[in-house]
């Protein structure tokens, strides 16, 4: 009971999930269902013919239905559903009469014509998306657009022609009982606002999931072109673009900030003790680590093989201390691969930016420094350079 109660929750929160199948199988079992109802009350009102329809119809129908949701024929299975909707309010009208109300399932019909066409359009693939604007090719319109307004204009002009036959032509065997004529007109009512009110529900709900699926499929694309995928730090095109942005608030604000080059020690002799495996796991483990040592607003990424390279918003003096606090949270790393523990130390170099540097002359600065301490003992971080090694 409680997963039924949270399954539901979730339905109305829009989170879960109806395959496309298992809505039209659940379609076919109501509709039909529904028909057998009404053959009791053909029963019960003394309207035999229709009766004995209303049972060989849906066992008809759903013989049909059945094997085209099997086979994934999902639009052909609601355009037969749609078929059967028209030829029954026909013969009922003319049967016992347009007073009943029969007539009001055609509208009821229309909601759901756009809530399934919608649901089972056919999707280009990205791939013939793709080759068709490489041919210079317009997309084909969806059917999603036409197909429901075509339903729709025969379910009104079937409306139309049910009300003039009505008005010409008596019906065949009508109830006589009016309080017939009322049970009639109210179920069906009830029937077609509940049809009207759940399909546009799931209306509502099919477009809030896809824009959900989308927001995710976004987010992935995003994450793709601006992330590593191994350590989902900065890759390094979008870190090229973000130092273009600190530099042009550097010369329009005077912001300065400061860049940290770090590389893992020693990197080449894990690969080569332990394996390229063993090397990944590395470099995840440093990515955290560093990820969880700066602040939000500062930037990492990975800028190439075993590099990192940090953008602080601070000048030389506070970034050396964070350059500092990060050398020594990689140096307590112990990365466990099979039955052995992988340690690990970095080495960094630091560069400030100067209004009138290029991108490039800071970067190098930061990379001779980086040199001069895997030189010079590595774990370790350069902010300045000796003397005699200064450029």
């Amino acid at each position: 009971m409680n997963n039924i109660k949270h399954y539901v929750k979730e339905i109305m929160n829009g989170n879960a999930f109806f395959s496309e199948q298992l809505i039209h199988r659940f379609s076919v079992y109501i509709f039909s269902i529904l028909q057998f109802i009404l053959a009791f009350l053909f029963l019960f009102s003394r309207s035999y013919i229709l009766m004995f329809l209303y049972i060989l119809f849906p066992l008809a129908y759903t013989s049909i239905a059945f094997p085209l949701i099997e086979k994934k024929k999902l639009l052909e299975t609601y355009i037969t559903t749609h078929i059967e909707i028209l030829i029954l309010v026909f013969v009922t009208n003319v049967m016992i009469g347009y007073e009943c109300g029969f007539n009001i399932y055609l509208f009821g019909s229309i909601t759901a014509s756009f809530y399934y066409t919608f649901m089972n359009q056919d999707k280009q693939s990205s791939k013939e998306i793709c080759e068709n604007n490489g041919r210079g090719k317009k997309a084909k319109t969806s059917k999603k657009v036409f197909l429901p307004l075509v339903l729709t204009s025969i379910s009104i002009i079937s409306f139309l022609v049910n009300y003039g036959i009505s008005k010409f032509l008596p019906a065949f065997y009508p109830v006589t009982n009016p309080v017939w004529n009322t049970i009639f007109y109210t179920f069906n009512m009830i029937v077609v606002s509940a049809i009207i009110l759940t399909f546009s529900y799931l209306f509502v709900w099919e477009l809030e999931n896809r824009q959900r699926v989308l927001a995710t499929q976004n987010e992935r694309l995003d994450e793709l072109a601006h992330k590593d995928p191994l350590t989902h730090l900065l890759n390094r095109r979008s870190m090229d673009q973000m130092i273009v942005q600190r530099m042009e608030q550097l010369k329009t604000s005077g912001k300065r900030f400061t860049m940290i080059l770090g590389d893992i020690d020693d990197f080449k002799k894990v690969n080569d003790t332990y394996g390229h495996d063993a090397g990944d796991m590395v470099l995840v483990a440093v990515a955290d680590t560093i990820m969880h040592t700066v602040r939000s607003d500062d930037a990492v990424c990975r800028w190439g093989g075993e590099e990192i390279l940090i953008l602080v918003h601070d000048p030389l003096e506070t970034a050396s201390i964070a350059a500092e606090r990060i050398r020594q949270n990689v140096e307590k790393i112990e990365v466990p691969f099979e039955d052995k523990k992988i340690s690990i130390t970095m080495t960094f170099g630091i560069a400030e930016s100067i209004p009138g540097y290029r991108i490039e002359h800071l970067v190098q600065q930061a990379d001779d420094k980086l040199y001069y301490g895997k030189k010079h003992g590595k774990n370790q971080l350069v902010a300045n350079l000796p003397e005699e090694n200064a450029g």
